[in-house]
């Protein structure tokens, strides 16, 4: 071939290889379940044109969030040996942003949001699974909330409840 012909097919070749597939954030994620006495949450769906562009419209968080299994999970659990903040027990949710099986672990990240001024706490469940909680409330929606504003530092931030003992 000429090399006029190597010019053209470069320049196509290098932008053929730089074209990704774009997928909206979350699309593969699990639809959460709806729980009895909730209403169902309408997510919108990413509309695709006739062109080859993808294009996605933010859905707004709702709000009302439906709680799922996901976002709510209850278990027994005690405050670890040098925890002091009461709260985790005087609450109903917990808003939980790390669980580790190492109770220093859990120490480190608690001693990491004290140094940012949070006023965390340290539980541990009867699997010895240790939780730092940011933050306790008795109210469901508040506590939803404090969740939702943590997604992007906590992504898998979750309420967690006292189990019945």
């Amino acid at each position: 071939m000429n090399k006029s012909a190597y010019l053209l097919l470069i320049p196509a070749a290098i932008i053929v290889a730089s074209c990704k597939t774009v997928h909206p954030a979350g699309i593969y994620e699990k639809a959460p379940a709806v729980t009895q006495n909730q209403p169902a949450t309408v997510i919108s769906s990413p509309t695709v044109s006739s062109s080859s562009t993808t294009t996605t419209s933010p859905t707004p968080a709702p709000a009302n969030p439906v709680a799922t299994k996901e976002d709510v999970r209850a278990e027994s659990f005690t405050l670890a040996s040098t925890e002091t903040n009461q709260n985790p027990i005087h609450m109903k949710y917990n808003v939980v942003v790390g669980s580790f099986e190492n109770q220093s672990n859990a120490q480190k990240l608690e001693a990491t949001l004290k140094a940012e001024g949070k006023d965390p706490a340290v539980v541990v469940n009867k699997n010895g699974m240790y939780r730092v909680i940011i933050s306790s409330y008795n109210d469901y929606a508040q506590a939803t909330q404090v969740k939702l504003s943590l997604q992007g530092r906590f992504p898998g931030a979750w309420l967690l409840v006292q189990a019945n003992q």
